[in-house]
């Protein structure tokens, strides 16, 4: 399963992701089911035209809409993947680290404050990955990304499940976040 969580309201990442799944599809994955998750806040005509893809590229049976989650949490946890592929900048990747700390493989768009919060090639080394970076707006990109994290063996998605909580604990804990920005208030005062 590859998560799609967030708002309906003006994502154009989710027609990405319907397009990266018919690639996916096309290229002989018949496994993957894709989950699109979030509430259309009455924005009914966009909610047409997902399912209008959904149906031309004949994918019915493999992406679903489930509106609003309550439980994200489980969600995630039931989740392979979980794909943020923003196409307009955020102003920080919560999913994202949601996504890291509970050990579940992330992919994101290489766009606003979201590859902040995520280690991957060039940045770092394969080996000290937390997850994926594409261009936004990249079907195909997004769709390499998800059938490489797809591809993990066990071992490797342990290490790298791993790698993302240490991450996440490092850099965006309560602590850490309260701890730097009194930091940051102390430089400021001359402290």
């Amino acid at each position: 399963i590859v998560l799609l969580p967030g708002r309906l309201t003006g994502w154009k990442g989710q027609k990405v992701m319907i397009e990266a799944a018919r690639l996916m599809r096309d290229a002989g994955d018949e496994d993957t089911a894709f989950i699109l998750a979030g509430d259309a806040q009455g924005r009914d005509g966009y909610v047409r035209e997902l399912d209008e893809q959904i149906a031309r590229a004949g994918l019915e049976k493999r992406v679903r809409r489930v509106g609003h989650c309550t439980d994200m949490p489980a969600a995630m946890l039931a989740a392979a993947i979980v794909a943020v592929p923003s196409t307009e900048p955020e102003a920080f990747g919560r999913v994202a680290v949601e996504a890291q700390a509970m050990g579940v493989p992330v992919v994101v768009s290489d766009l606003g404050a979201v590859p902040e919060t995520v280690l991957a090639p060039p940045q770092v080394a394969p080996s000290e990955r937390t997850g994926w970076r594409i261009p936004p707006g990249d079907a195909p990109a997004l769709a390499a990304a998800l059938q490489e994290a797809l591809a993990l063996r066990p071992s490797a998605r342990d290490a790298l499940a791993r790698r993302a909580r240490l991450h996440v604990e490092r850099h965006f804990s309560l602590a850490s976040m309260v701890n730097e920005t009194l930091d940051v208030y102390c430089a400021l005062l001359g402290r």
